[in-house]
């Protein structure tokens, strides 16, 4: 089979096996909060991972069981070999997990089930969980209320990539708080239209801005976090409104603020403040006229506050490719919070490790031995197994759920996108492999999904601890081994 047309099956396989395998449904889940909103379906459009480790039980590469089938299948003996060869002699220990997504069949197994630190691989769970309990169309709503009659308070819903730039776009191509301020000043005036106006040479109270920001609970920052993780801008305190994930402006590489929330509501502040100037024809705006009084605080939306607007984010499964393409932690920390009020835990870091555990657990995947401390894989404290996030892979591509089965979808392409880009960018590989990088010191994982050269689809998930020095030749070992999965003839 040519390259080209292992691409078109790489784009086609796992609808078709979805359909072939008939699985029973996955159990239903609680509804929604308010936060949440259905959206048309949105077609598909087209990274940092953090940083010692306790030693782990070393994998023995000669001390592995023979597989089910291996005498009467050479080829299966052939791949254990080459994968062997792979991770040999590499430096650090290595675990692995290869199953064939149609019929479940281990194809390789490498201390497959011995739980260990994921890095950015856990996303890979947070995504499956995401997709699972919120649904792919899923938005998340943004909304300015009135608490009173001198107060407005914007109120967060979960989108932490809200955008403030000109476009009024976020950074998933949905309206942001520029938008949101438009509609508030359009409001705001059309109410004051319908007021007395203020005595002779009395002007109207300044207008307050507050932010609700209650709909996360507990720690912003979890304690197990290294502290050179904020530092180094790799998370920050995690909030329910955020410009840029947490970022000081649009770029990729910009820093993270220190307070999310506030500097959201601090900017909407100031947009809804020129919105109404310029709608009132000027800075000074008339007689009488409304104004933004300045600084922004912190305060409780108050139950039945009338919504004054509102801007919905992109669709849930554009900001889990988002999260996946550049391995956001703060979006994967959000949403495990989100997750958790899907199914009516508190939006905590305990509260989103239960629940991704728990959606994990529905979809058929053995969960002994997983103990989740974050939903974004920067804690050290986590530890779940290769055969687990096989597993998750596996289950989602075969899944008769519709929103699950776009889970490998959402993850790098090899030699094209995100974390990914510049790896696995040989005809062999290109294209033909998804997957999820991870990095933390002295761990390296790779996990996702490829298309054999005989057409077969399999989900694979590698992990490289205690590697000493330098990363590089553990990762390039990880990628050797997708290598081999990509040219292998496992039928």
């Amino acid at each position: 089979m040519n390259r080209w047309m292992r691409a078109l099956t790489s784009t086609l396989l796992v609808l078709v096996l979805a359909g072939l395998l008939g699985l029973a449904a996955l159990q239903a889940v609680p509804g929604l909060p308010d936060a949440f909103r259905p959206a048309p379906p949105a077609a598909p459009s087209p990274t940092h991972d953090a940083g010692s480790e306790p030693a782990l039980r070393p994998a023995s590469a000669t001390a592995l069981p023979p597989l089910p089938g291996d005498a009467a299948r050479p080829e299966a003996a052939a791949l254990r070999r080459a994968l062997d060869k792979a991770f040999d002699g590499r430096g650090g220990v290595f675990h692995a997990s290869v199953v064939d997504v149609s019929t479940g069949d281990p194809l390789y197994d490498r201390d497959a089930s011995a739980p260990a630190v994921p890095a950015s691989s856990l996303k890979v769970a947070t995504a499956a969980a995401a997709l699972s309990v919120l649904g792919a169309d899923s938005t998340l709503r943004t909304a300015v209320v009135r608490a009173s009659e001198d107060s407005v308070v914007l109120v967060g819903g979960g989108d932490v990539l809200l955008g403030a730039g000109r476009s009024g776009e976020s950074v998933v191509g949905r309206a942001g708080l520029r938008t949101l301020a438009a509609s508030t000043a359009a409001a705001l005036l059309e109410d004051a239209d319908g007021a007395a106006p203020p005595a002779d040479g009395e002007k109207r109270r300044a207008l307050r801005v507050l932010l609700d920001d209650s709909l996360f609970t507990g720690a912003a920052l979890s304690p197990v976090w290294d502290e050179s993780l904020v530092a180094t801008s790799n998370i920050a305190a995690v909030q329910p409104v955020a410009l840029y994930g947490a970022r000081k402006d649009s770029a990729p590489g910009s820093p993270r603020v220190g307070d999310p929330a506030l500097t959201a509501a601090r900017t909407f502040r100031t947009l809804l403040a020129a919105e109404l100037a310029e709608r009132q024809g000027g800075a000074g705006g008339p007689a009488g006229g409304l104004r933004v009084a300045r600084g922004v605080e912190r305060g409780p939306a108050g139950e039945g506050a009338p919504e004054l607007a509102s801007v919905e984010s992109a669709p849930v499964r554009d900001q889990l490719r988002h999260m996946s393409e550049a391995s956001d932690n703060y979006v994967a920390e959000a949403m495990g919070r989100l997750v958790a009020l899907g199914v009516g835990k508190p939006a905590s870091f305990g509260g989103a490790a239960e629940a991704v555990k728990e959606a994990v657990a529905r979809m058929g995947v053995d969960t002994s031995g997983m103990a989740l401390a974050d939903a974004s894989g920067l804690a050290r404290a986590s530890r779940i197994s290769p055969a687990q996030l096989a597993g998750v892979l596996r289950a989602a591509a075969t899944s008769p759920d519709a929103d699950l089965r776009e889970l490998t979808y959402l993850l790098p392409i090899a030699g094209a996108t995100g974390t990914l880009e510049s790896r696995l960018d040989g005809d062999a590989t290109r294209g033909l492999v998804r997957a999820k990088t991870g990095t933390l010191a002295g761990v390296a994982t790779l996990t996702g999904s490829v298309v054999t050269a005989d057409g077969r689809l399999l989900a694979f998930s590698f992990f490289a601890h205690d590697v000493p020095g330098s990363l590089k030749p553990a990762r390039a070992a990880l990628d050797r081994a997708a290598t081999v999965l990509a040219g292998c003839g496992c039928r």
